[in-house]
């Protein structure tokens, strides 16, 4: 049975490191991202083209290594959580979670019965890891402890209920939306704010409250620091498009020097 090796991590008080891709689409970003380092990545469906045929091959390349796949989909919605879990995501993401009820639907949609209503389908990629089981209630019941659900908190409404949000049995990891919060509180890419931060600062506090995991994603290394120093345990790091064009200008520069 595959384990999901940063939701193991994460229970056990260790940061995990991730960053998010938007335009790869050959299979073995997963391995290249695995060789960097990274503990896992993240397939924007939200933001970017990737339709299911595009991330069903990149997730399964994924499975035969040792890196951690999660995807962020469009909006909370049964068939793309079930689908994508289908087709091989280790994590979804969900981007303007902002309600306990919504909480409560992603948990369902992502679990298997008795603790959600997830069709019981064994893709053909999963058959070894069934046969590993006698009884099919028993590989279920694995299947839904390793599944990673993320609430992606972005707006003041889902600020105002994050202690009720984190405390949905499934919910795993209360991630920030740190540009869209401070666009919804008025303070459109400032997520140094102070109010931004105290904001963020809630989201924090809530997940050690109710035995969480909270994270972040954005491009800033000195302000995710900060975050890991507050108890952030799931770091997502930008784009992959911009760690090259990072590096490409970092080379350059000495280059031509």
């Amino acid at each position: 049975m595959r384990i999901n090796r940063i939701k193991r991590k994460m229970k056990n008080g260790e940061t995990v490191f991730g960053i998010m891709i938007k335009e790869a689409r050959n299979s073995n970003i997963a391995e290249i991202l695995e060789i960097a380092g990274f503990d896992y990545f993240v397939i924007d469906m939200e933001h970017a083209y990737y339709d299911m045929s595009d991330i069903t091959e990149i997730l399964q390349f994924a499975r035969k290594t040792e890196i951690t796949s999660v995807v962020r989909i469009p909006r909370l919605d049964y068939a793309y959580v079930a689908k994508t879990l289908d087709m091989g995501a280790e994590g979804i993401w969900v981007p303007h979670l902002d309600t306990p009820q919504q909480a409560k639907d992603l948990a369902r949609f992502g679990k298997y019965p008795p603790e959600g209503i997830r069709g019981a389908a064994v893709p053909v990629f999963r058959q070894k890891e069934r046969q590993e089981f006698k009884e099919a209630a028993d590989y279920f019941r694995a299947v839904n402890d390793e599944t990673l659900l993320i609430a992606q908190i972005e707006g003041r409404e889902a600020i105002g209920n994050v202690e009720a949000i984190t405390a949905v049995p499934g919910i795993d990891v209360a991630m920030m939306g740190t540009q869209d919060l401070s666009l919804d509180m008025g303070y459109p890419g400032q997520g140094t704010h102070p109010e931004v931060r105290a904001a963020i600062q809630k989201v924090v506090d809530a997940c050690k409250k109710n035995g969480k995991a909270s994270g972040n994603h954005i491009a800033n290394i000195d302000e995710l620091r900060r975050w890991i120093a507050q108890g952030m345990r799931m770091i997502t790091y930008s784009y992959e498009t911009n760690l090259i064009i990072e590096k490409g200008r970092e080379a350059l520069k000495l280059l031509k020097a």
